[in-house]
Order: structure tokens, then sequence, then C-alpha cells
């Protein structure tokens, strides 16, 4: 079983579904998920776990992501992109003329966002789209994102080309939806390329032709970023051999067994690792007390 982390260049036209399927076949398994979709037609980075590194999903589906791509205004679309219906005729836009710096600034920060009706969004345990396919009419609650940074540039008259690293939950077919509005012109989303997901960039990613290439040479071990290599941002804690039992039978963990921690970072959350350099499981400290509980136990 191989344990770890495959950071892919997907390409547009395939959905992450499709793109973590082929990875399946290259390693030969069944246990490999994405952490955070992406949509069929936006290209870049998706993460893939494999085997015990996929239970790492809760912390790595919260890290923040930036994108790029481009917006085209004077037309608002069904589906908030290109492949959507226009809703309405075109309106007279002229970016070079509007203050963009004003309308990107009223979107950055804390907000309250509505996801796209043709979303994979829950709305009792559907998928929005499924009643967006069926003309059905739902309220959503808005969801509470961050926008950290938005810049753009008009390219021309009708097209922005832009950059946001936003907060996990953020659908920038919305944002390209809500700048129309607030523009007065509507817009869709026309490109979408994800750059970077945490500390992880296209730098570090494979497509998967060179994915498929490596597999056939039998060297896709390549591709792959170890599990112990992985949520570096938290501290490496060391445990005895007793420790280690606590940790493989769900105990406690005790701060007598502890050997060494590092960086000695006041966090909550370790990488817990044998003094063999096995990484044991991902725990939390209890709140008031020297002792751990297990949150996520690898049994890698």
């Amino acid at each position: 079983m191989i344990h770890g982390l495959i950071a892919i260049d997907k390409p547009r036209g395939i959905s992450s579904h499709d793109a973590v399927a082929q990875i399946r076949r290259c390693f030969g398994t069944r246990k490999a998920g994405h952490f955070g979709t992406l949509d069929p037609n936006a290209s870049g980075l998706l993460l893939v776990a494999l085997g015990q590194a996929t239970r790492f999903f809760d912390f790595y589906v919260k890290q923040s992501k930036l994108y790029s791509g481009l917006m085209r205004f004077g037309t608002a679309t069904s589906t908030y992109d290109a492949e959507g219906q226009p809703l309405g005729a075109k309106q007279p836009c002229d970016l070079e003329r509007l203050d963009l710096e004003a309308l990107l600034a009223g979107f950055r920060g804390r907000q309250l966002q509505t996801p796209p009706a043709f979303s994979a969004k829950k709305f009792k345990g559907k998928p929005l789209y499924t009643y967006a396919r069926r003309q059905q009419a739902v309220r959503v609650a808005p969801v509470e994102i961050v926008i950290h940074e938005l810049t753009g540039r008009a390219l021309d008259a009708d097209t922005l080309e832009f950059r946001a690293l936003t907060s996990s939950g953020t659908y920038i077919r919305s944002l390209a939806h809500d700048l129309g509005q607030k523009a007065g012109c509507g817009a869709f989303l026309l490109e979408l390329k994800r750059e970077k997901i945490g500390q992880f960039g296209l730098e570090q990613a494979v497509t998967l032709e060179r994915l498929a290439a490596l597999a056939a040479e039998g060297k896709a071990l390549q591709a792959v970023i170890p599990i112990e290599r992985l949520l570096e941002e938290y501290p490496k804690m060391i445990v005895n051999p007793a420790g280690r039992r606590c940790v493989s039978n769900g105990m406690a963990l005790k701060a007598s067994d502890v050997l060494k921690i590092y960086p000695a970072m006041n966090t909550d959350f370790f990488r817990i690792f044998d003094d063999e350099g096995k990484l044991l499981a991902i725990v939390e400290k209890e709140p008031h007390a020297m002792s751990f509980k297990p949150y996520l136990n690898s049994n890698v």
C-alpha cells in the first residue's frame, strides 16, 4: 500500500473524479481521493491522496487557495460560467472606463457568498445542480468566506484578468457573477486555473500524461510526496515504544512518553513519529492537561 500525496496539474475538459480514476489505475489501488474538487472546465492544481493520506482530508480542505483566470463582463449566465445560458441580452460595459480598484476592493475580506445553483454544494442531501436541472428553486443560506487578495486588470472592454487568494469554500464562479451584478452589467467566469492549495503549488505538480509515463516505467513513486512529509506546519513529536503502543491502540498519550518535540511551537496539533521515523498519527493536545488524544491514527 502506498501512502502519500500527488500534486496533479489537471487539464481542462475532465472532472476531478476522472482524474482520480486515472491515478487509481496508475497505482493499481482503490484507496485514493482528492482534497477539493476542481470543475471540469477549470485547470490547475488538484491534490490527490493515496492510502492512509486520504484521512488528512479535514486538514487540507480548509487551506487557502490561489486562483487566476478571466472573467467576461456584459452578460450573466445560469451557471455563472461560459457553459450556461445567457440571462438576458448583452449589456454595455467598458472595463477600461470602470474604477476597477474600487470594484475589486469591495469584494476583499470576510463576507457572505451564495453558492451557484449549478454546483455540488449539498441541499437536503442532494447536490444543488440536481434541483437546478429540474428548474426547482431552492433557498440556500449564504456561506461565510474570506477573499484575502483580489487583483485584476482589463484586457479589453469586457474581459478581466484576475488573481484571487481565497479561503476554502469560495466559489470563483459566484465571485464573477457578484462582480458583474455590482458593476451593473453582469459577468461570468470565462477561464479558471488553481495555482496553489496551502503550501503546494503548480511547480510541484505533474500532468496525468507524465504520471502515466512514470507508471509504465515502474517509477510512479517518484511523483508521490510521502505521508511523513505532509502537514509539516505542525510540530513533529517523537515518542518512545510505550508511546507508540498508546497511539496504535487509540489511547491518550502521556507527556512522559514524549522523547522530543521540534520545533517547540504553541499549537493544538502534533504529528507523532516513532523513534525510527515512521508517522503514527496526528494528535490534538487536550485542554488544561499534559496528555494528548489521538485525532487521527494513520495505522501506516
